[in-house]
């Protein structure tokens, strides 16, 4: 069937339905999940719609590749009101509804993340140290002490690193990120501070200025610039590219790489030897680098909401609002609901634990009374 020929009558015979009837074919055969159906199908129309509305192209199919329609989505804004966005859809389009788990222990904070217990974030660091591999420590340890995400750490500049603790006026140290940083934060947003401890940031500048660190920056295109990234591969090269530098290279006219380094090669390490070693010691252990942020969130509610007895109920509720507000600063969120994750995923968790075990206990003791 050629892709651009759309002269059949029946629809089913188009490559636009055609292809998602084979991809749903896949999907019923467990050949391939629903989402990564859903993903292609919209590559597909994306693709033939660039095709129809690009008029340097002027690709006019016979018959129609699909039927648009029109749909609103509910939605709450940062402000608490409820909104309606306007959407389009097609008829080709593929459904992958999600259901939500009871049993989910994750926090919803741009993706799914799931903090790792205090078991696992000893299994976790032990392993590091095994491995004596002092970049990807100190990435793991910037995610696990900041909550920074892996485009900020990744784009980490040494500048920022060279001063000895002795000369940092304030502590905990405060590092400002965003465009015109040269440090990447998600979806650019500015005013932002990256806080550290005096501890994390000796360990930063110890290695910003050791010979391995100068090694790997002499082999790469800024050398000794004071902007050049604080974490670089054996070849020089950096881990996670800046917005700021695609863009650079981009308006020099030089030819762009294929695919921009994101992070991929850390991703790699994590998989082929992080996660092994963890799982020396727990065996079904599994994690992602982003998992880390979610992690330094739960141990920082964990530690600034312990209530002492003696508090009475107004004291508790003033220590809540105000650990609520320090982590929304500390983790970056627009939206406090966000904030609210952290600081119910302890109370949900334990919650639904408990109900179960009970409601589980009553059933038995039913059961053995017949």
């Amino acid at each position: 069937m050629e892709w651009d020929d759309f002269s059949a009558i029946d629809k089913y015979l188009r490559p636009t339905y055609f292809f998602r009837t084979h991809l749903i074919e896949q999907i019923n055969a467990r050949e391939l999940a629903p989402n990564t159906a859903k993903r292609r199908m919209s590559n597909v129309v994306g693709l033939y719609r660039f095709l129809m509305t690009d008029p340097r192209l002027g690709f006019a199919p016979a018959n129609a590749p699909w039927v648009d329609r029109s749909v609103g989505i509910r939605y709450r804004d940062s402000t608490g009101f409820n909104q309606v966005a306007q959407v389009t859809t097609t008829d080709v389009s593929i459904k992958a509804p999600r259901r939500e788990d009871a049993w989910d222990e994750t926090i919803d904070d741009g993706a799914k993340l799931r903090p790792l217990s205090v078991e696992e974030q000893k299994a976790l660091i032990a392993a590091l140290k095994r491995l004596d591999n002092l970049v990807c420590n100190l990435m793991h340890l910037v995610a696990l002490f900041s909550g920074a995400r892996e485009m900020t750490v990744l784009t980490l500049r040494v500048r920022d690193f060279v001063r000895p603790s002795s000369e940092v006026r304030q502590w905990p140290y405060k590092l400002r990120c965003g465009p015109g940083t040269g440090i990447d934060t998600k979806r650019d947003i500015t005013g932002v501070y990256l806080t550290m401890g005096r501890e994390l940031y000796e360990m930063l500048h110890a290695y910003a200025v050791s010979e391995q660190a100068r090694r790997r920056r002499s082999r790469s295109q800024l050398g000794e610039d004071p902007f050049n990234y604080l974490f670089l591969t054996q070849h020089g090269q950096p881990y996670y590219e800046s917005k700021e530098d695609r863009n650079v290279l981009r308006d020099t006219g030089m030819p762009l790489r294929r695919s921009a380094r994101d992070g991929r090669r850390l991703r790699e390490f994590i998989e082929s030897a992080v996660i092994p070693e963890v799982r020396k010691t727990l065996p079904s252990f599994q994690y992602r680098f982003h998992d880390l942020r979610a992690t330094f969130g739960m141990n920082w509610v964990d530690h600034a909401t312990r209530v002492d007895g003696s508090e009475g109920v107004e004291a508790s509720r003033s220590s809540y609002l105000l650990a609520r507000e320090q982590l929304r600063k500390l983790m970056w969120h627009k939206n406090s609901r966000t904030t609210d994750n952290y600081l119910e995923y302890r109370e949900r968790v334990h919650h639904i634990e408990r109900a179960q075990a009970g409601w589980g206990s009553h059933l038995i003791g039913f059961l053995q009374g017949l």
